[in-house]
């Protein structure tokens, strides 16, 4: 690829097809088993950026019993919910500032820090 220059589609695709099959760099090799590890060792201790879940506190209005998740996700499948409603309801909630029943029997309160 040349640096500055807009290529066209066609050129792009032509350069693609020419480094296919037979004229690709590694056609034919394989790994060595010594990389495969040094690899799958890389992998295995990465570190993992991901960013905390939203915390989420359930009340069951029947029982009166309160549940903290650590996540929507798990907060929607202890509830059997979708995680979308949950996600609309948070920021229903944010936008009217009321906080009403989820179908007549939970309080949920998200907890985002």
């Amino acid at each position: 690829m040349v640096l500055g220059r807009k290529l066209s589609d066609e050129v792009k695709k032509l350069m693609s097809e020419s480094r296919k099959g037979i004229n690709h760099n590694f056609y034919g090799k394989k790994h060595t088993t010594e990389a495969l590890n040094s690899m799958k060792d890389a992998a295995l201790n990465r570190s993992k950026l991901s960013k905390p879940g939203v915390k989420v506190e359930i009340t069951d209005l029947e029982t009166n019993i309160i549940t903290t998740y650590e996540s929507i996700r798990k907060a929607a499948k202890a509830i059997n919910s979708d995680i979308k409603s949950l996600s609309r309801r948070e920021k229903s909630q944010i936008e009217k500032g009321v906080n009403t029943p989820y179908r007549g029997k939970y309080m949920i309160v998200f907890k985002r820090s």
